[in-house]
């Protein structure tokens, strides 16, 4: 397949955060390029590029990786696979997961974490991880800065930055989660209807269930996530009984109802086949 290029007739490639700001104003509409994970030009085998581009691939401010206390901030010019290299008791094994299932490693060293989060229309694949997680999104401008939870992207539906804006880190609570589940079903080339990503994060202590959160990703629908079964499920004993995992049940099947788009056949057989199997996997500590 060939792909038609148009070329810009400016691109700029700021080294820092200053420079990349100060581009703002005189080109409010140049695209940012930044390491993104999919485009639906890409994916009609064309890409068509705007007349001023900015290419965020030397800003080394968002590169970073800060180590807080109880915390870590990943800049969001991360590339994936650096992600990676983060410190084992900062990075949760379902992120680990979930960035190894993002195309190849060539891809990966060339995609970013704000590249696969702002995508246009969607969420990317990383992000049903980091809402479990609780991280919250920083926003900067030449002059402001904001943080966005994962809650509130949820309801939005998207991570997008404001004019003069880009996102420029993660921040990802540091909290012990034993007991970790991901599954992705389909890629890019796989139909709407037939693609989804669980994650579920669990802990038990003393034969009880601790805590539990389980959420679902639909791309074409967004995130499928009950806290009140979540918060329901906190000091059941282990294992769970037949009772617990039907009223589980019930609670995914009306929050799949309540889905502004509902899901597909498939997708919601999969959904139930995939609580079903997490719930039996934990056990007692």
């Amino acid at each position: 397949m060939q792909y038609g290029i148009d070329a810009p007739s400016l691109v700029f490639s700021p080294r820092n955060l200053t420079e990349t700001f100060a581009l703002f104003g005189p080109n409010p509409h140049a695209q940012i390029y930044a390491g993104g994970t999919a485009s639906p030009e890409q994916n009609l085998g064309s890409l068509k590029l705007p007349p001023v581009a900015v290419s965020l691939h030397l800003v080394e401010d968002l590169r970073r990786i800060q180590y807080g206390d109880r915390f870590v901030d990943l800049g969001a010019g991360l590339p994936l696979n650096q992600i990676l290299h983060v410190a084992k008791s900062f990075l949760n094994p379902a992120l680990r997961q979930a960035v190894l299932g993002i195309g190849n490693n060539a891809l990966r060293n060339l995609g970013t974490l704000g590249g696969n989060l702002c995508q246009k229309g969607f969420l990317g694949d990383i992000f049903p991880v980091l809402h479990l997680l609780g991280a919250q999104f920083e926003f900067r401008s030449q002059r402001t800065s904001r943080w966005i939870s994962a809650a509130q992207a949820s309801e939005a539906g998207r991570l997008t930055a404001k004019p003069g804006e880009l996102m420029t880190k993660v921040r990802i609570p540091q909290e012990e989660w034993p007991l970790h589940f991901y599954q992705k079903i389909g890629n890019f080339r796989t139909p709407w209807d037939e693609r989804l990503a669980m994650v579920a994060l669990s802990r038990t202590k003393n034969g009880l269930l601790d805590a539990f959160r389980l959420i679902f990703y639909l791309p074409h629908a967004g995130i499928l996530r009950d806290r009140a079964l979540e918060a329901e499920f906190v000091g059941q004993k282990l294992p769970l009984g037949a009772k617990a995992r039907d009223s589980a049940l019930g609670h995914i099947e009306l929050a799949m109802n309540a889905l502004a788009l509902p899901p597909s056949v498939f997708q919601r057989d999969r959904i139930l086949h995939l609580t079903r199997w997490v719930l039996a996997q934990i056990q007692e500590d």
